[in-house]
């Protein structure tokens, strides 16, 4: 929701995570403009984090519970809470030691190497 406070640092911390897990889609919906989309996956607090795995959603994170319930909440924690799901992989090597912030764009963590240029999903990466 835009203007709820909470979801615009949820999205500035998948920004950066989308920069580097070439491999995942990431995606925002506004539960105003998508209600059906809320209602479907039964979205019924803000922030929601959905990961969708052959159109089932397979887990969620609710909130900021579990990411240290606080605001300024490291965007380490979210790439670490998406992992233990294998929705994306944690870097290895000296990419592990910095800060998703701080890493050369040039970086892929994602297990290929490659992207399929068939595929428009411009609009939900970001």
């Amino acid at each position: 929701h835009p203007q709820f406070a909470r979801c615009k640092i949820l999205d500035t911390h998948l920004q950066l995570l989308a920069r580097y897990h070439f491999d995942t889609r990431f995606a925002t919906m506004n539960v105003e403009k998508c209600p059906f989309l809320a209602q479907k996956f039964q979205v019924r607090v803000l922030p929601c984090v959905l990961v969708i795995q052959n159109g089932s959603v397979v887990d969620r994170i609710v909130g900021f519970e579990e990411l240290g319930n606080a605001d300024n909440f490291a965007t380490e924690v979210l790439e670490k809470r998406l992992a233990q799901t294998k929705v994306i992989q944690l870097p290895k090597g000296e990419l592990a030691s910095i800060p998703v912030k701080e890493r050369p764009v040039e970086f892929q963590v994602s297990g290929s190497d490659s992207h399929d240029e068939d595929e428009d999903d411009s609009n939900l990466r970001y």
